[in-house]
């Protein structure tokens, strides 16, 4: 409950979706930020939809720039530069705007 920011290894949602979408919400109500890392390019192919659904709660993203092409890729975005994927990562719908992404 004192913690102020939370963070999640992407490859948690092979596993619990669910507890992430739990600790997301509870960090979004609180006034916390939530953290995650797109962890693998298979995280944005294979769990596409609960990714997805946690986006919304996510404050900070961290990937580096395979992941963060096969997002862009599985999002038919187009486009292979990091810098441009990284600008609609960060301008993705939020279910608060407490904290900016």
């Amino acid at each position: 409950e004192r913690a102020k920011f939370l963070y999640s290894a992407g490859f948690f949602l092979t596993v619990s979706p669910e507890s992430m979408m739990t600790v997301a919400k509870h960090a979004a109500e609180t006034g916390k930020y939530y953290m995650i890392n797109l962890a693998a390019p298979f995280i944005c192919q294979f769990f596409k939809d609960p990714l997805m659904e946690l986006f919304p709660y996510v404050d900070f993203i961290f990937g580096n720039e395979s992941e963060a092409r096969a997002f862009a890729q599985v999002q038919g975005w187009e486009v292979e530069d990091t810098k441009v994927i990284a600008v609609k990562l960060a301008a993705l719908p939020k279910a608060s705007a407490t904290h900016k992404r």
